[in-house]
């Protein structure tokens, strides 16, 4: 294992990410999402960390990711629909910070993220991750 994660890995294809499991798909899709929600952060002229950390922590909640995936849900693509559609059909074990219902539409956008990543979708990736950030941005605004 050490041996490969000292080598370059070789750009997966579409196809090989569309058929991956979901909670793979979610797993770097969470990662992905952390680091554009603490990066926009960052960009927000923010420094304490402990203020970093918990906004940080509410904005890449379960319940606000899915509130995400209900906002984006008509801007995507047919085939992005359907690794959303597999993302909230995974089951694993949902924390008591969440419901059934947004820790499964929370995994569906972790999944769709995941999805655009390993496949090196940037541009889309960028868009939904943009057009998320903007939603958080507006809600948290008017709260």
């Amino acid at each position: 294992m050490a041996r490969k994660m000292g080598m370059q890995a070789p750009e997966l294809e579409e196809q090989a990410v569309f058929g991956m499991d979901a909670l793979t798909l979610a797993y770097i899709g969470d990662a992905a999402w952390s680091f554009f929600i603490r990066k926009t952060l960052i960009g927000t002229g923010i420094y304490n960390v402990q203020i970093l950390h918990s906004l940080a922590s509410e904005m890449v909640s379960a319940k606000w990711q899915s509130r995400i995936l209900f906002e984006i849900h008509d801007m995507l693509t047919e085939r992005e629909r359907k690794v959303v559609k597999r993302g909230r059909n995974t089951h694993s074990q949902v924390p008591k910070s969440a419901t059934v219902e947004e820790y499964r539409e929370a995994t569906a956008f972790e999944a769709l993220l995941g999805y655009l990543y390993l496949s090196a979708q940037e541009d889309r990736l960028q868009f939904i991750a943009d057009r998320s950030i903007r939603y958080l941005a507006e809600e948290f605004r008017d709260a």
